[in-house]
């Protein structure tokens, strides 16, 4: 072998040495480096499942909330038509009560002039009626006492 050649073998071993050892300092200053990489990815990780945690509660309050909006609609309109229906109603109400008011006088002056014919018909049938039936009542009531 020639000395060139046991040369460039001897640079070669070196330079892989020298490869060799770099390689592991720099292994060993990067390791801490990877170790914080992985402590940092196994926070985010962690602070992603805390936030999605919490998004998925609010999300399920929102949700509840937006239940309770619909219902309160539907509750809201129902009263909605039923108070338009008393408004109907009262209205209708105060129709009747102008009508009355405005032809209340005739139904009266009906009324009376029919409770008066009534009377001048019937009021002496039933006066008789009631005599006959006040003596009746006296009779049965000395024959009770006579005994």
């Amino acid at each position: 072998m020639s000395l060139g050649y046991i040369i460039a073998l001897i640079i070669l071993g070196i330079a892989l040495i020298a490869l060799i050892a770099i390689g592991i300092i720099t292994f060993k200053k990067v390791k801490p480096t990877l170790k914080n990489f992985k402590e940092t990815q196994s926070t985010v990780q962690d602070h992603i499942e805390h936030f999605t945690t919490e998004a998925d509660a609010v999300q399920t309050k929102v949700n509840k909330i937006m239940g309770r909006v619909e219902d309160l609609q539907k509750v809201s309109n129902i009263k909605m038509q039923r108070f338009n229906e008393l408004s109907t109603h009262a209205s209708s109400l105060n129709d009747s009560l102008t009508y009355l008011k405005e032809h209340g006088g005739d139904y009266s002056k009906g009324i009376a002039q029919n409770a008066v014919d009534e009377l001048k018909t019937e009021g002496p049938v039933i006066a008789k009626t009631f005599n006959l039936a006040f003596k009746r009542t006296i009779e049965k009531q000395k024959a009770r006492y006579k005994n």
